[in-house]
């Protein structure tokens, strides 16, 4: 009988589970090869496994909230896969963070750690209150990533806090 019992419940443990959050100084995805340092004293909001096999559809990895106290701030690190002849100023422009619209700024080419990337300002209103979006992008192929942030447009300590982080992403070669 405990044999029986012992399979039965080892086929309860195969539903799928959101892994655990954590709040370590250091993110790192071994199945998409990049890790950066956490913003600073940021709690780590959402998490998710994503394989390396191809997405649908935009797909969060992780995602960071500065603590209350201040303003609002999010950094979040997400993927999709997108033609390489997609305009990632149109695709940013489109429903994000509970904007329905996003007006984009000209894109910077920036190299973070010998990776060239394009960063993406981009300004709406959230909830009523106008947010700052800034967006960098890493294209591998088809597959984009996507490293976030959300504040507003006078917060300057998020806004380096997230920059900081972004500057820390290290690819595997």
């Amino acid at each position: 009988m405990s044999a029986l019992a012992a399979i039965l419940l080892s086929g309860c443990e195969s539903r799928p589970r959101a892994p655990a959050l954590r709040n370590e100084p250091v993110y790192q995805n071994n199945v998409h090869g990049f890790r950066f340092l956490a913003p600073e004293g940021w709690i780590q909001h959402a998490r998710a496994d994503i394989g390396a096999g191809k997405v649908d559809k935009e797909r969060l990895l992780v995602e960071y909230q500065r603590p209350s106290g201040g303003k609002g701030a999010s950094f979040q690190a997400s993927l999709a896969d997108l033609p390489p002849a997609a305009d990632l100023a149109v695709y940013l422009a489109g429903p994000a963070f509970g904007a329905e619209k996003w007006a984009v700024q000209p894109p910077k080419q920036i190299d973070v750690g010998g990776s060239p990337a394009v960063r993406y300002s981009c300004g709406a209103r959230v909830r009523n209150e106008s947010m700052t979006r800034e967006v960098v992008c890493f294209r591998r192929g088809e597959r984009v990533y996507f490293f976030s942030g959300l504040f507003a447009p006078d917060d300057a300590e998020s806004r380096d806090q997230i920059h900081r982080a972004v500057d820390s992403v290290i690819w595997k070669k």
